[in-house]
């Protein structure tokens, strides 16, 4: 008989957003397939879905140097 062996992959996640932050779903499929989260980073993000794309969309601009400069750092402190 084999054995099979539980395995855990440690990932980080790295998202963009208009409104805010939102890990959850990624965060459940992420659970399923055994996966530890090590970090998560967010920044704002120009963003046209639904509504926002009738004013031109929201947060123009983003991501800027300093957040990509933020998220740098984020991944060298893991």
């Amino acid at each position: 008989m084999r054995k099979t062996y539980r395995t855990t992959k440690r990932v980080f996640l790295i998202c963009t957003y208009g409104g805010s932050a939102n890990y959850k779903s990624i965060e459940q499929i992420l659970d399923k397939k055994h996966s530890t989260v090590i970090g998560k980073f967010g920044c704002k993000g120009y963003d046209t879905f639904g509504p926002f794309k009738l004013v031109g969309g929201i947060e123009k601009g983003h991501p800027d140097e300093e957040d990509i400069k933020n998220a740098v750092e984020f991944v060298r402190e893991l």
